[in-house]
């Protein structure tokens, strides 16, 4: 058992004892006189939180006398109880017990003191004692941070774990984690904080993902024993609800900026390679034959990729640098990262089976698609992608054009665009070359697709074989390079995606080109060395004619399922060609791949917000407390913007407006005008960091879509009565707005412009398929009602009415 140095001490009979150190000069833990802290563990924490309110009134301010259940009475004071408790467990915990019976009693006594704090409002002298004393609170916060490093060990034990030991060490896990919301606040910011400035943060931050590690690990044993007869679904499913509870905890703390700095900065962490064991331990997670259990195991999947991704967010230093700093934690990262491309294989790729199991069109999908665009944009990485993803990538693009077409065109579902707009960015880094960093890499990624096109094509479910199947993915790359352009609109995309998109496009299609040359040759020089003999009709054949006729019919039937639903593609494809600029193709791209690709940092609501507040302060960049107020003001409307990020976007646009004042250009008129002339650039201005805004965009923004946006981030509140529209603007029906704002199921509601609604009256069919589906709701209204107990759902901001009711 592996405790820090600080939490034992050594008396001079041999006994342990614990030593609460504390940045004042006293103890602020003094024991009491003895007092049955057992029998009290033990009675209360069966009580609710009534029973133990109750106690206390009828005590009027003495002590409390109770039976045992053998009948004798023992006696204590509450708030002797609420003081002594945190050290009485904390020296339960030095016993180093971990049988059964020790981790119930455990977790009896955390359950009491969760109990205690509940009812500590309604009686002052508790309350005082809980909330106001800062000597308690050091021991509270020492007592979490013991049983966390006392739980992080347990996968050290030799034998297996009982189911009921299981239970408790998950139920104990998640309890603990939770005191922190009970005894310091409910604000995730106030926790960060106090966290962070105990002395012992490091050793809270090194052991958090190793205890939730070892939960995991149980599960894993739980789950590969499915299909036993041993197997109690009921219990595992309790038990996945307590591992999602902690891995959520985990998560809530990763969404503070300065906590997840404080984790990729923890050299014990990075040594022993917690996160990423934590990350491959919950991938590995198999799949359950029940479905409810099923969309469980796809959160936790779901929660823990979304903390990597927030780790990889982190500026002050690069989470995966460190990763890859030594031999083994590139290793580490490389497997754990298997793991994921693993998991989008069986979504692309693994038939109605695995995609219905994985549930593809939620969150979890699009986490995984977010990881691997990350880590293919880094140098450590980006080989290890076009090694071991690249033959997905090519499936993907195999598919039937049409298939293919109708994925592509789903304009009216946001997770469509995301997805397609990842998939683009995906292709994008890995054909990137910059030649200082990675010269060998030149050309891999389009040789390995082109290579892995060679190899499936034998695979086609439709025999296409020959170049067909080649034909068939530059089809659809084609299609999907004329719907990026639009996503650039709306902003899913930047100009640098879609022309990295371009040049892979244009380069495997004079491959391809390459490879038909080539297959004509052999075949004029096959057809001369073949001598002709006459046939029974008098006509001249060439002997082996059957093998040729087999290729030019394939090549028939290539030709046929090119040419078949694709008109307009071919058509934009022609006038793609047409626009392309007049220069060498190494000319083109040069300095494209040089510099790093421009990122969107701000949505059309954040930009609407700024220039808002540059039509009173024009001059904002000039002061940082402006650009730091303003940048706090604008994460909290989508992504997280920094102030050197907002203060380099606002000298890049006023760049753009002296540039455009010096020519005598219009300059495109924004929501806040506020520059002489009237009007503004904010949506012909590059918003990624470092980069100038050279390249005038074609963007002319929809101002009455802004202002319906902006009103309905600054208006929405929880409680109106509103109206629901579809897309064709027709009423739906009328509803209560549940939540407004903030994160529902890892959905934020600001940033994807949603609100949650419960549906009070409805005019279409109750199994008509929701808008926005995701794993809370289901696909339709009914199963939103059978999951909620009543239409609960997401719903658009903008296709919202509201219905102003009049109160005397």
């Amino acid at each position: 058992m592996r405790f820090p140095n600080y939490i034992v001490a050594s008396s001079s009979s041999g006994s342990k004892n614990v030593a609460m150190k504390s940045a004042r000069e006293d103890e602020p833990c003094k024991k009491k006189p003895a007092i049955d802290l057992v029998s009290a563990v033990e009675q209360f924490h069966k009580l609710s939180c009534s029973d133990l309110s109750q106690l206390m009134r009828d005590s009027e301010n003495g002590p409390i006398r109770y039976a045992k259940s053998n009948g004798s009475l023992f006696e204590i004071y509450m708030e002797s109880l609420a003081r002594n408790l945190p050290v009485h467990l904390i020296s339960k915990l030095l016993l180093f017990k971990r049988d059964e019976q020790h981790l119930k009693y455990l977790l009896s006594g955390v359950r009491l003191f969760h109990g205690l704090h509940d009812i500590a409002y309604s009686h002052s002298k508790l309350r005082q004692l809980l909330f106001e004393d800062s000597s308690s609170s050091e021991c509270v916060l020492d007592l979490i941070f013991f049983i966390t490093v006392f739980l992080s060990n347990f996968k050290q034990k030799l034998n297996p774990p009982s189911n009921n030991e299981v239970l408790y060490h998950s139920t104990l896990l998640a309890s603990t984690l939770y005191l922190f919301k009970a005894c310091i606040s409910s604000q995730w910011h106030d926790i960060t904080r106090v966290i962070l400035v105990h002395p012992k943060v490091d050793v809270f931050t090194g052991v958090a993902f190793p205890s939730v590690g070892v939960v995991i690990n149980f599960l894993q044993v739980k789950l590969s024993a499915q299909h036993t007869d041993t197997y109690n679904a009921d219990e595992v499913y309790s038990f996945c609800l307590h591992c999602e509870a902690s891995l959520q905890f985990i998560h809530s703390l990763c969404q503070q900026k300065l906590f997840r700095e404080c984790v990729v900065k923890n050299k014990d962490l990075r040594k022993e390679g917690g996160v990423l064991w934590l990350v491959q331990d919950v991938m590995k997670l198999p799949q359950c034959k029940d479905s409810h259990l099923m969309v469980l195991v796809s959160r936790l999947k779901s929660k823990i990729l979304s903390i990597m991704l927030q780790l990889c967010e982190v500026e002050s230093i690069s989470f995966l640098d460190l990763a890859a700093s030594t031999t083994e934690g590139l290793d580490l990262a490389k497997s754990t990262i298997s793991e994921v491309l693993e998991l989008l294989n069986i979504m692309f790729c693994g038939g109605v089976n695995g995609v219905s199991a994985y549930n593809p069109r939620g969150i979890l999908q699009l986490n995984a698609m977010r990881l691997v665009e990350i880590v293919s944009d880094d140098s450590n990485f980006r080989s290890y992608i076009v090694s071991n993803f690249t033959e997905v990538l090519t499936r993907v693009f195999l598919v039937p054009h049409g298939e293919f077409l109708s994925t592509s065109g789903q304009t009216s579902y946001p997770f469509a665009h995301q997805k397609t707009s990842l998939l683009v960015k995906i292709v994008a880094n890995l054909t990137c070359f910059v030649p200082d960093l990675c010269k060998e890499e030149k050309d891999l990624f389009l040789n390995k697709f082109f290579q892995c096109l060679q190899k499936e094509r034998s695979n086609l479910p439709d025999g296409v074989a020959h170049g067909g199947g080649a034909k068939r993915a530059a089809a659809n790359l084609s299609s999907l390079l004329i719907h990026a352009g639009s996503l650039t609109i709306s902003r899913y995309l930047n100009k640098d995606d879609v022309k990295l998109l371009r040049l892979f496009v244009m380069q495997l299609e004079e491959l391809i080109s390459r490879q038909e040359s080539n297959i004509h040759q052999v075949k004029e020089v096959h057809n001369r060395s073949i001598p002709q003999r006459s046939t029974p009709d008098g006509c001249k054949r060439n002997e082996g004619s059957g093998a040729l006729r087999g290729v030019d019919e394939s090549e028939r039937d290539a030709t046929n399922i090119e040419t078949i639903g694709s008109y307009l593609s071919n058509m934009q494809l022609k006038n793609r060609r047409n626009d392309v600029e007049e220069v060498p193709e190494e000319e083109t791209f040069r300095s494209l791949q040089l510099k790093k690709r421009k990122r969107n940092i701000m949505n059309d609501v954040q930009i609407s917000m700024i220039e808002n507040a540059l039509r009173d302060d024009p001059n904002m960049q000039r002061r940082a407390a402006s650009v730091q107020l303003w940048a706090d003001k604008l994460s909290l409307h989508g992504s997280e913007i920094t102030s050197s990020q907002l203060k380099n976007w606002l000298n890049n646009r006023k760049a753009k407006v002296a540039r455009a004042a010096a020519k005598n250009t219009p300059v495109g008129v924004g929501v806040g005008v506020g520059l002489s002339g009237g009007g503004s650039v904010a949506d012909h201005v590059s918003d990624s960091p470092g980069s100038p805004a050279d390249e005038p965009s074609s963007y002319e923004p929809d101002h009455t879509q802004q202002k319906d946006v902006l009103r309905s981030c600054f208006r929405l509140q929880n409680g109106q009565h509103v109206v629901l529209f579809d897309g064709k603007g027709e009423e739906i029906g009328k509803g209560i707005i549940h939540l407004a704002k903030g994160i529902w199921f890892e959905t934020n509601l600001q940033k994807s412009g949603l609100c949650v609604v419960d549906v009070t009256y409805l005019k279409v069919d109750e199994n008509t398929h929701l808008p926005h589906p995701c794993d809370a709701t289901g696909n339709s209204y009914a199963e939103a009602q059978m999951t909620f107990g009543r239409k609960r759902i997401l719903w658009d901001s903008s296709k919202l009415l509201f219905i102003h009711h009049l109160h005397n």
